[in-house]
């Protein structure tokens, strides 16, 4: 279980501590420390890994440049959040955000793209990340502001004091967000996941090959061809028909494989901060 995104260490408070008096290897450090996070978050929340590695960049950015302005009022790491939170609500509309993905539009797809696959040495592989890929679409039919709510309440395990102060709202106005958007999931993985409900018909062993033939797989593929190399992925796991719903639902999101982004992210912004004549990094 992922500990609370607002939980700051005291080599996290020492590396600030030197970043702000221009220590450039602790800068670099203490960008490295929150990079893979948020591009998860970007991860799921954009869907597609080209448009989260450019949401972290850029996010990255923002945090370098104002670092200066952070006052020590919160946790390095929630000023961090809220700067990236803030950019994935006002970003512009990723390639699947603007297919207009609705939950019934999701439900019609799982329907007709089911098929029996064939045994392979990959078969677990490719399971784990249809599983990542269809969890992650789902979370583009909540609106945005429920989307990030339920990212930070549920799969990051934020508190609602720290998820409303990463928002920017009441801590009430972020339960009653993130209390929506489980209903929202529930109601809908409940109905159709089989991992939820043995019962249903959706089963990720069975849209393997829609997503390899439309090749909708594939960005995911390359994003964890890594992981795939040195065994990182995690396999399917199953949960008792006894787990409350809305349990079953926190675990897959949970469960779900933790990326690094492909491109080297933090040596781009070197280069275009070099290109820029800016001494932020070396």
């Amino acid at each position: 279980m992922e500990e609370s995104i607002a939980n700051q260490s005291r080599d996290d408070q020492d590396l600030l501590d030197r970043a702000l008096k221009g220590d450039l290897r602790a800068l670099e450090t203490l960008i490295q420390g929150v990079q893979k996070k948020i591009f998860n978050m970007s991860l799921k929340f954009l869907w597609n890994p080209e448009d989260a590695e450019d949401a972290t960049q850029e996010i990255l950015i923002k945090t370098i440049t104002n670092l200066g302005t952070f006052r020590k009022e919160s946790a390095f790491s929630t000023w961090v959040y809220r700067i990236t939170v803030n950019h994935l609500l006002n970003v512009k509309k990723s390639k699947t955000e603007q297919r207009r993905l609705t939950f019934r539009l999701v439900h019609s797809e799982l329907i007709k793209t089911q098929s029996i696959s064939e045994d392979s040495e990959d078969r677990e592989y490719l399971i784990s990340q249809v599983k990542a890929a269809c969890t992650h679409a789902m979370l583009i039919c909540l609106k945005r502001q429920h989307r990030i709510a339920f990212i930070l309440g549920e799969i990051f395990q934020t508190g609602s004091e720290d998820g409303a102060e990463i928002m920017g709202i009441l801590p009430a106005n972020f339960r009653k967000k993130l209390s929506r958007a489980r209903k929202r999931m529930g109601e809908f993985l409940g109905t159709n996941c089989g991992l939820v409900n043995s019962k249903n018909s959706c089963r990720c062993e069975n849209r393997i090959g829609y997503p390899m033939q439309t090749k909708g797989l594939k960005p995911y593929l390359d994003l964890s061809e890594r992981m795939k190399k040195n065994g990182e992925w995690k396999k399917i796991e199953t949960y008792s028909e006894e787990t409350d719903l809305l349990q079953k639902v926190l675990l897959i999101y949970q469960s779900t494989i933790d990326y690094d982004s492909k491109k080297n992210i933090l040596e781009e912004i070197k280069f275009i901060f070099s290109k820029r004549n800016l001494r932020f990094l070396e």
